[in-house]
């Protein structure tokens, strides 16, 4: 019996799938077995791991049509034989004395779930390490109704007990965002042991557009719905474990937690980014907070009206024609590029409009896939300028002459600064030239 099961779902991951494999023979711990379930690849990810299979005795491969990576998993962990498992995704990687430290951690604690660092990273660099996975490795024993774990949904810093897993005869479930939180959760809420070691830490890859969006980097109604019903099953989870808070208070934080982290993904990860979603994704975001909102208390609303004070939560807008006809920028585009109009369109501040010349849309620098959107105008060459400034709807206005990219983080920067509204008013567009050299060359 191998000591640790790698359970690896792989689907159209060529690009990837052999830096991550590579990732397994660098394990310092050896007598491991990596189960690869390729869920019907179209590209080359099947002959890849093929390959590997050839090349080591460690690697079991199994392939399968597409189902999904909840089933992927699912059909892994049914095939793996080791004492632990842990689940890797297969553009992710371990540092090489991960399994060995999962390992270890697991035979000195007993516990049936061990938790890692975890640390993000994209092809400009590495990110800082995950704040809650951080905390949640330093200790030794992790009280299951801690609220950090609430934070730290993601698979890989992981690794649980197989024979907890066999008994308890829980599933990832069939949902296309947050599976891995909803899967997690249940293990705690059935009663698993839980341990941190700090000697573990996995490498969650965020992708950029031009190497193609994961799930949990997409925009949709569908993954929204997904996400909500998600967390909405740990909701249940937590609101029906039987012995799981030491009082009705305690439970009650807990629950407040989780309505707070639901709303606050759906604002931040689905209505924020409304231009790269679809209509329904606004709408329904909007209609979900009503009701998370209905079942928050003061204080847990007020701390996210606090955090989003410029997306007005009162009175939140339902649709992006609504928030077309109500910008608070409009931004007035002389001559831009696509990286400009990228760095627009991804600002977490969503409530502007684009007033852009023909002659730009002629040259090519707008992307095709904002030619659509409801908040962009598009005027003729001559006199643009003037005609620009007079069918502006915005409060505050951003003039750019030139194709230089925008930090996605800069409307809702400027919207945040301590100044008089009336100032921000009449000089957004040199407050918001200065605050874009600032957030790009210092605060990165």
């Amino acid at each position: 019996m191998p000591k640790i099961s790698v359970i690896i779902p792989a689907y159209n991951s060529e690009k990837f799938i052999a830096e991550t494999l590579d990732n397994m023979l660098a394990q310092s711990l050896k007598d491991i077995e990596v189960v690869v379930v390729n869920d019907g690849s179209s590209d080359k990810t099947l002959s890849i791991a093929e390959k590997y299979a050839e090349k080591s005795n460690i690697f079991k491969l199994i392939n399968q049509k597409n189902s999904g990576v909840s089933a992927a998993r699912n059909r892994g962990l049914q095939e793996a034989t080791g004492e632990y498992v842990v689940f890797l995704d297969a553009d992710d990687y371990f540092d090489e004395v991960s399994l060995e430290g999962f390992y270890k951690q697991g035979e000195k604690s007993g516990a049936d779930i061990i938790l890692g660092r975890l640390r993000m990273f994209d092809e400009k660099g590495m990110f800082p390490f995950h704040a809650y996975a951080e905390k949640l490795s330093k200790i030794e024993k992790i009280e299951g109704n801690s609220k950090d774990l609430l934070w730290n949904f993601l698979v890989g810093n992981k690794c649980y007990k197989r024979e907890f897993l066999v008994k308890s005869q829980l599933k990832f479930p069939g949902y296309k965002y947050c599976e891995e939180g909803a899967f997690f959760m249940a293990c705690v809420f059935s009663g698993a042991t839980l341990s941190g070691t700090e000697n573990s830490v996995s490498y969650y890859r965020r992708h950029t557009a031009e190497q193609g969006l994961s799930v949990s980097q997409s925009v949709s109604e569908e993954l929204a719905r997904s996400f909500s019903a998600a967390l909405e099953e740990i909701y249940n989870g937590a609101a029906s474990a039987e012995n799981f808070f030491e009082s009705d208070a305690q439970k009650e934080e807990y629950l407040q937690e989780l309505l707070y982290k639901t709303a606050h993904i759906l604002l931040s990860q689905f209505y924020r980014l409304m231009w790269h979603g679809d209509d329904g994704c606004v709408s329904f975001c909007s209609e979900r907070f009503s009701y998370l909102r209905s079942l928050m208390t003061k204080e847990t609303y007020e701390k996210l009206k606090k955090e989003n004070a410029d997306l007005h939560l009162d009175s939140l807008l339902k649709s992006k024609k609504e928030v077309s006809e109500n910008p608070e920028v409009s931004v007035i585009i002389k001559k831009g590029s696509k990286a400009l109009f990228h760095g627009i369109y991804d600002q977490t501040a969503p409530f502007f409009e684009v007033i852009v010349s023909q002659k730009t849309v002629e040259e090519g620098a707008l992307p095709e896939e904002y030619r659509n959107c409801s908040n962009l105008k598009v005027l003729p060459e001559k006199s643009f300028l003037r005609e620009a400034g007079k069918s502006a709807k915005g409060k505050k206005k951003l003039i750019i002459s030139k194709g230089n990219s925008l930090d996605q983080r800069l409307f809702r920067t400027v919207f945040r600064l301590p100044l008089p509204e009336a100032f921000k008013r009449a000089f957004f567009s040199p407050l918001a030239k200065i605050m874009n050299l600032v957030l790009r060359k210092f605060l990165k």
